[in-house]
């Protein structure tokens, strides 16, 4: 589920940048928190999958139809009064008993008088017969982002070191009765003037929303509150670092609140660890070949310091095996001090040569030998070769891990030296990402027990022309859904495993029939010189415990073999290596597996609202088209005989650029 936080035009920049960082911190894993922006509240389905909308502050003295405009504003009010749920920080925000009105003026009435208050959103209430309006914040002197405060508790007890929107408050002074609806959450200690009142919770309709007048996203250890309240207070780093916990505490419980599962975990920023690149036990050579290709110094001569590599976006130090303990010696908070990802350079590569693996300390929550002896396994059963043309390899033979690591796909996609000149195939895998990368620029969260590994290949267009390089995502999506029917993943409960189109994995609960994701795919493609370099990612739920839904869920109770991240990897890697091997020998050709395919996947005559034509069309989904691999839809008949001629008119889409809402039937514009 998504936790969507307002990005329009007149949000204050950092205000909306510390609130994406913040509730990352203490949501992540449970929920992705993406930016949305005015158009996609307007146009988009997105109530379905969307369990808190937040609003950051405005800037000072904004529009109020510029600030929201008043499409996205009737689908937040809509929203609200429907049972979702929102948050305001840093908000100024009026309430009001309103009078009773009839029904036929209810909508025109409530227009108006979010006109009148000049509010950028108006969220009424029936049943107190409430209004609260979200006003523009003043400015107050120079400082436009806050001012320092101390919210006091029903319990009496206060924090320190917040700041309030400026010039600004949470005004009840013209609700004559206050009971259950809304309920006072704090007060200030001292406000000067201005509304006491520092976070309120009202019930809208079937909904709920929080307003804080104090800035909960601005942390009092960073800037922009750091400065302010030095300066302001005379806070000490002390006083800073209390403050910073007693902010994670409301916020985690505001959060809760508000119905969200918050992780008993958070506000731990971890940082990259060394890699080790290993092989198979049963091939040699490769991390020599590795070096010679990046035009390294051999193993030998790569000395106590290292080789340095500087890439287009990292710069990278490759030892040996000999200087591993002095590198794992360094922790990566002594490493990498600031909290800021383009400072975590140079990363640190350690290479394992002829079968060597590294001490398990070293990598705590991947067995290598388990993956080895697994993957020798696979390619037993599968008739995986032994020995490949110009002394090559398959695909999980080569292999580079990091316990934490920012992306398994970024590694490859953004330094380009390294995607054009290793050696293929080539396994990047990790424990943890920092930054994960999905579709369209969306973050993949990085759960304890999340499988998650990119594949770097290299093909020349005689082998997989240009235009069939879409097929790649298909084909490592049957890969996985066939893993997990092996013995050693899930065996007969891998039924339960299916596509989503385009590069989706879902299983469908056997005892609900409910749908939910455990996998996202992404496939990166640079062209030149003649070939195409591919990273294909993917991020598999295997051990994750709920909320989150992963395979070993998929287990009945009381089972004795659960499957692990080790012998999943294996059955994946081997099953895909078989299929590129067809694929490429067919000249990119997806016949071989198109059957397959189409029987493994959710949307075989499937009727689903086109969003992306207008008006909106009902179409059926009929198959993938064998060149260009885009999805068939043909248009539904209606009463009257209208839509598909004799099922000679389609309706293509390209899997870029498209989304399926499998839960709402929609297929929308991806934003």
């Amino acid at each position: 589920m998504n936790v969507l936080v307002y990005s329009g035009s007149l949000t204050s920049p950092p205000s909306l940048s510390h609130t994406l960082s913040t509730l990352r911190t203490v949501l992540l894993p449970n929920y992705a928190v993406q930016p949305v922006a005015p158009q996609s509240l307007a146009v988009h389905p997105w109530t379905a999958t969307c369990s808190l909308l937040v609003f950051p502050s405005f800037l000072p003295d904004a529009s109020p139809a510029s600030a929201l405009p008043p499409a996205a504003a009737s689908e937040v009010r809509k929203y609200v009064e429907r049972g979702g749920r929102v948050l305001f920080l840093g908000a100024s925000v009026r309430t009001r008993a309103s009078r009773p009105r009839t029904s036929l003026a209810r909508e025109l009435a409530r227009v108006s008088l979010a006109e009148s208050d000049e509010g950028i959103l108006t969220l009424s209430d029936e049943q107190s017969k409430l209004t609260f309006t979200v006003l523009p914040n003043k400015t107050s002197g120079s400082d436009i982002v806050g001012e320092p405060a101390t919210p006091e508790f029903p319990d009496e007890k206060t924090v320190s070191g917040l700041l309030r929107a400026p010039g600004s408050g949470i005004d009840l002074a013209e609700v004559s009765t206050v009971t259950e609806n809304p309920v006072v959450l704090a007060k200030y200690k001292q406000s000067e003037g201005l509304p006491a009142v520092a976070g309120v919770k009202a019930t809208i309709g079937e909904g709920l929303a929080t307003f804080w007048n104090a800035h909960l996203e601005y942390s009092p250890r960073e800037e922009i509150a750091a400065s302010i309240l030095t300066a302001k207070s005379n806070f000490t780093q002390e006083d800073l670092t209390k403050a910073e916990e007693g902010r994670i505490s409301i916020l985690r419980k505001t959060l809760s609140e508000l119905g969200l599962i918050v992780p008993e975990q958070a506000g731990i920023i971890a940082r990259p660890t060394p890699q080790v690149f290993t092989s198979a036990p049963w091939r040699h050579g490769i991390a020599r070949r590795i070096l010679k290709e990046l035009e390294a110094p051999d193993l030998a001569a790569l000395g106590e310091n290292g080789y340095e590599l500087k890439d287009s976006n990292d710069t990278f130090i490759i030892h040996p095996a000999s200087s591993a303990s002095a590198v794992f010696a360094v922790s990566p908070d002594d490493r990498y001090p600031n909290q800021d990802p383009a400072t975590w350079n140079p990363k640190h590569i350690v290479l394992y040569d002829d079968g060597e693996v590294p001490p398990r300390e070293f990598m705590p929550r991947f067995d290598l030998k388990t993956f080895y002896a697994a993957l020798k396994e696979a390619r037993k059963t599968h008739g995986r070769p032994e020995e490949y043309p110009n002394d090559g390899w398959g695909i999980g033979e080569a292999l580079l891990y990091g316990d934490v690591v920012t992306s398994t796909q970024t590694l490859f996609e953004k330094n380009t030296r390294l995607m054009t000149s290793l050696p293929t195939p080539l396994v990047s895998l990790t424990s943890s990402q920092l930054a994960g990368r999905g579709r369209g620029g969306n973050i993949w969260l990085s759960p304890p027990g999340c499988l998650q590994f990119s594949i770097l290949l290299r093909a020349p267009f005689s082998a997989l022309p240009p235009q069939k390089v879409v097929f790649a995502q298909y084909l490592v999506a049957l890969a996985v859904v066939e893993a997990c029917r092996d013995e050693g993943v899930l065996g007969v409960h891998g039924a339960a495993v299916r596509i989503k189109w385009p590069n989706d994995i879902y299983v469908v609960v056997p005892e609900t029939g409910e749908m939910k994701k455990v996998c996202g795919i992404l496939v990166n493609t640079s062209f030149g010189a003649g070939k195409v370099d591919l990273i294909a990612g993917c991020g598999l739920n295997v051990l994750n415990p709920p909320p989150i839904m992963s395979l070993a869920q998929l287990v009945p109770p009381g089972s004795e073999r659960l499957p692990t991240k080790e012998g999943t990897l294996a059955a994946i890697v081997t099953r895909f290596e078989a299929m590129w091997a067809t694929f490429l020998a067919a000249r990119g050709s997806f016949e071989p597996f198109m059957d397959l395919y189409l029987d493994r996947w959710l949307h075989s005559d499937q009727l689903v609202t086109l969003t992306t034509v207008s008006p909106p069309r009902k179409v059926r989904i009929v198959g993938i088209t064998p060149e260009y691999g885009l999805l068939r839809t043909t248009p539904e008949r209606d009463a009257r005989g209208g839509g598909a001629r004799g099922g000679e008119e389609y309706i293509d889409l390209q899997p870029d650029g498209n989304s399926f809402d499998i839960m709402a039937g929609l297929i929308k514009t991806k934003t």
